[in-house]
């Protein structure tokens, strides 16, 4: 073993420390950079944490009102709802009555049309009407009279025409008259030529100087029963003209030759409609 010389001197290497110093600084990175990887979680977690966010309080407090305000929603669209069907009831009822009253004026403005001047219609009067009724008569046509009538007789002898077995039906009203006399008498059969009426005539007309009148009578009424006001051409069935009806009232004034209609309709509150007619017809019927 060689003896060391206590006595000698080592000689300094600067390449020999800097590269100890290199190596240890490489070591500390590298610890520095594991410590920063290991808590890099740890402060990422910590930071989402402080977020600011909502409580339990203000989410219930949203929950709360976002429910108050659909509630208000709900029950103002429920209010528009009732109040749209209420005035489209209105509208409807309106509607209803104007188009029942355009109908009667109508009506009104045949009444007495192709009939003779006042004081010649023998008893017949081309417009009637009282509190629930209104009757109304006109010249539907003109029938041929093929031989002569005598008193208490039942039937007539006519000259039939195309239409004859469709119009001349039971029920249907006959104006009989010439220059002197008139009455009114009802069909009750119709065969061939031969026409049947009742009641039995009272006068004699002549062929060549009577006439026979076939007349169109319309009758509006009101049917308390159903609540409807009906309208009725002759001998058929009354149909329908509006519903719902509370009353009705119907007046005519002869001397104005004025015609009054009072209608009254079931509403959420009752409405009363009203015509005033001037029937032009019946000035000279």
């Amino acid at each position: 073993m060689p003896s060391v010389n206590s006595g000698e001197k080592r000689s300094f290497n600067p390449s020999t420390v800097f590269l100890q110093q290199s190596v240890f600084s490489n070591h500390f990175d590298h610890l520095v950079a594991s410590v920063e990887l290991k808590n890099e979680p740890k402060n990422v977690a910590t930071s989402q944490k402080n977020k600011p966010g909502f409580s339990l309080i203000e989410c219930l407090l949203s929950l709360t009102l976002s429910l108050l305000i659909f509630i208000w929603a709900l029950e103002i669209f429920s209010l528009s709802k009732k109040v749209f069907y209420r005035l489209k009831e209105e509208q409807e009822t309106i509607l209803a009555a104007v188009t029942a009253l355009e109908k009667i004026r109508e009506d009104l403005e045949t009444a007495g049309a192709g009939l003779l001047p006042s004081g010649k219609n023998f008893g017949l009067a081309p417009l009637t009407a009282d509190s629930g009724n209104l009757l109304m008569f006109s010249k539907e046509k003109k029938l041929t009279v093929a031989a002569g009538i005598e008193a208490n007789q039942n039937f007539l002898i006519i000259v039939p025409d195309s239409d004859s077995s469709s119009s001349l039906r039971k029920g249907r009203a006959l104006l009989i008259k010439d220059n002197q006399r008139g009455e009114v008498v009802y069909i009750t059969g119709f065969s061939d030529n031969r026409l049947t009426v009742s009641p039995a005539l009272v006068e004699s007309y002549s062929a060549s100087e009577s006439e026979v009148l076939l007349l169109e009578k319309i009758e509006i009424y009101f049917d308390e029963k159903q609540k409807i006001l009906r309208r009725r051409v002759n001998d058929t069935s009354g149909q329908p003209l509006v519903e719902g009806v509370n009353n009705f009232a119907a007046f005519y004034d002869p001397g104005k030759n004025l015609v009054q209609i009072i209608l009254g309709l079931n509403q959420p509150e009752e409405e009363s409609y009203e015509l005033v007619f001037y029937p032009k017809n019946t000035t000279k019927s």
